[in-house]
Formats: C-alpha cells, sequence, structure tokens
C-alpha cells in the first residue's frame, strides 16, 4: 500500500467494530462515525436480515471482537494500575483515547500520515496526540519524545493486528526500538497471527489482502513467541490462545465458540531496566 493512501485494512476493521456495537458484544460508539460514506453505506447493508447472515459466517467477526474486547481490558487495566502513557501502534481508527481516557492520562496514536489525517476529519474533538509517521521509521522514538511522551515514566504500548502486515526483522526491530525508550515497567500486548486451521480461508484472506496491495508479510508460531520478544527486551507475562480468547471474552456473546482454531494469539510483556 503507498503510503499516501489510507490503510484499507483500518477502515474494515473499523466498520466491522462498527457493525459488532450495534449487535452489543463491543461498545465502541465512534466507529461508525469514523467511517467514510462508503463505510457507512456497507455498515447498514450489513444489518439487513439476509447480509447479516452471511456476513457473520466469515472468521473476522468473532476474531476482531476478541480481540477488540482484549485490548480494551489490557488499556484499561493499565490505566487503573497506575501507568498514565498509553501508545497505540498502527492505530487506524482506534477510538480507546475517547473511550478509555482518565484524568492525567495522555494517548498517543501511531500511524501513517494519509490514515491520520482522514481519520482526524472525523474524529471527536480532544482525544490523543497524534504521531504521523509509519511504525517502521527510525525516527518514530524522536517523534514520540516530541509529541510528549515522557521516557522516564512507564508506558503501555498496543500492537493491534499490526505485525502481519511488517518483515520479521522490522517487528523486531520495533519492538526493541520501544523497550529501550520506555522506563522499566512498561507493558506491552501484541497480536501475532500463527496460521489458519482452515486452509480455505487462509487463501480467501491471501488473496483478498494481496488484491488490496497489504500483502500479509509475517507469521510467528506461538510456541516461538517468548524468545522472540526476549530477544527484543520484553519479558513474556500471558500469551493467550484462540481457545483462551474466546473463553475469556466471546462467553455470553452470539459468537462463542466460533473462533477459527489458531487464528491469533495474543502476547503481554514487560520491560525491565535499561542498560
Amino acid at each position: 500500500m503507498a503510503h499516501t493512501e489510507v490503510s484499507r485494512s483500518a477502515v474494515n476493521v473499523a466498520l466491522t467494530r462498527a457493525h459488532l456495537t450495534w449487535l452489543g458484544v463491543v461498545d465502541d460508539p465512534h466507529a461508525w462515525p469514523m467511517l467514510p460514506p462508503r463505510g457507512r453505506r456497507m455498515a447498514t447493508a450489513f444489518r439487513l436480515p439476509g447480509v447479516r447472515q452471511a456476513v457473520h459466517r466469515h472468521p473476522s467477526f468473532p476474531y476482531l471482537a476478541a480481540r477488540t474486547l482484549f485490548f480494551d481490558r489490557f488499556v484499561g487495566d493499565a490505566l487503573d494500575g497506575g501507568l498514565r502513557q498509553v501508545v497505540i501502534l498502527g492505530a487506524g481508527y482506534d477510538s480507546r483515547a475517547w473511550r478509555l481516557a482518565r484524568p492525567g492520562a495522555g494517548f498517543f496514536e501511531v500511524d501513517r500520515p494519509a490514515t491520520q489525517e482522514d481519520k482526524r476529519g472525523r474524529a471527536p474533538a480532544a482525544g490523543p496526540s497524534y504521531v504521523p509517521v509509519d511504525v517502521t521509521d527510525p525516527r518514530l522514538p524522536d517523534e514520540l519524545v516530541a509529541a510528549g511522551l515522557r521516557p522516564d515514566e512507564p508506558v503501555a504500548f498496543t500492537m493491534e493486528g499490526l505485525t502481519i502486515y511488517l518483515a520479521e526483522d522490522e517487528v523486531a526491530t520495533l519492538l526493541a526500538g520501544l523497550s529501550d525508550l520506555a522506563a522499566a515497567g512498561s507493558r506491552l500486548a501484541v497480536s501475532f497471527e500463527s496460521g489458519f486451521a482452515d486452509r480455505r480461508v487462509h487463501r480467501r484472506l491471501m488473496t483478498l489482502y494481496y488484491r488490496r496491495s497489504e500483502p500479509l508479510r509475517f507469521r510467528l508460531p506461538s510456541e516461538a513467541a517468548p524468545s522472540f520478544l526476549a530477544g527484543t527486551g520484553w519479558t513474556t507475562e500471558r500469551l493467550l490462545t484462540t481457545p483462551d480468547l474466546d473463553r475469556e471474552h466471546l462467553g455470553g456473546t452470539q459468537f462463542a465458540g466460533t473462533m477459527q482454531s489458531g487464528l491469533c494469539y495474543i502476547v503481554t510483556a514487560t520491560n525491565g531496566p535499561r542498560t
């Protein structure tokens, strides 16, 4: 995808969250207003009975429901635990800076300028400090500090649905840079893709994203994640597999038990003192 284009995958995530909010599965009232006109038309179509049944069979709905609910809890717990800085990498149309705001807490959203400019045209006032830079740009740490991040205080970092679009070395460099930047006791939540149990689903997704010029580039087997993170300065706390995410976040919803096995997993980690 050209850096001058709005991220289509980010729009699709907002579209899915708008529909999940309409269903009462997640609570993101800002997803709909942030959608471009075409996205709103699609969100309206998703509500039609015949379309709704077909849409709900797509694996992205339970996946994004569980992922959204997990990252909501992660950010909320970090803020409730005393952290006062949240950095959302590859933010897209994320709305946690409004939904999860706390007195004295600062949110920083990192994304490419084109996506941020489009978002800011429809986002509510106030909210995060925008950092319009690609996550692979080596200037990222300096840009975060220039935006007001305090490196001497712990940070909660989120990388939701991001790593699959980066090369392995880019993911490693980004994670190491974040660990080096932030004070000890910072927290990280990062989602990884490890493959798909249903090869037909895998092929459909690959075809879809390559056609849209947003290739899926990096997968990491879950058993390799702790050592991969350790090599970048992060110590794994929890690794939540598909069944964990389903059990902890989809129980009582219409998507309980419907996540494709192996679709994704999420890791939380902390960093140690700078060396």
